[in-house]
């Protein structure tokens, strides 16, 4: 049943290649943010190259995922997701990463641990690594839940389809190249 909704999928991701900054209190900004407590899909891009990848150094909290590692064990691996996307300045950005975010953490909160960590969490931790350049990262997202219907990009259930789109997507599309499970 969750197939239903692959197709609908890329046109929204396509549409949502948003900046991330840090405002004058440190604290991270998505432009064009998630509504809070959203439950959905995201997709995380860099424009660093594989070198930079392979000579970065990641962040030392519980749980965070090397990314050095990640990209020895997956170079040159064929399924690899080869997604590339430009910005409005003409950056290109590869897609790296995707996962699910239910409403209790939201998936706002879930892309604020993937840059500023959450330990145990299994996520990039961005700004504690080396690559923590926030102009070479884009996010995108795709909203299945809210308590707003307004804000629900296409209406699914989280709790029925959200594991299988996130599979079935990246069966379609190749796995992201910094993700682990």
């Amino acid at each position: 049943m969750s197939r239903e909704f692959l197709n609908q999928i890329d046109p929204i991701r396509k549409t949502r290649l948003l900046s991330i900054s840090k405002n004058s209190r440190d604290h991270l900004q998505i432009d064009n943010s998630p509504p809070t407590k959203s439950a959905g899909l995201y997709w995380i891009y860099t424009s660093y190259n594989d070198d930079e990848l392979k000579a970065s150094t990641s962040s030392d909290d519980k749980g965070a995922i090397d990314i050095c590692s990640m990209m020895s064990l997956h170079e040159g691996l064929p399924k690899i997701c080869s997604i590339n996307q430009q910005s409005k300045d003409k950056k290109k950005f590869r897609l790296v990463y995707n996962g699910i975010a239910g409403k209790s953490l939201g998936i706002r909160g879930r892309i604020h641990q993937h840059f500023n960590g959450g330990k145990g969490t299994g996520c990039l931790s961005i700004c504690k690594s080396s690559l923590n350049n926030l102009d070479n990262w884009r996010v995108s997202y795709l909203v299945l839940e809210h308590d707003d219907r307004n804000l629900i990009d296409i209406d699914a259930s989280y709790e029925l389809h959200a594991k299988n789109l996130e599979r079935i997507w990246r069966l379609e599309n190749g796995w992201p190249l910094l993700c682990k499970t």
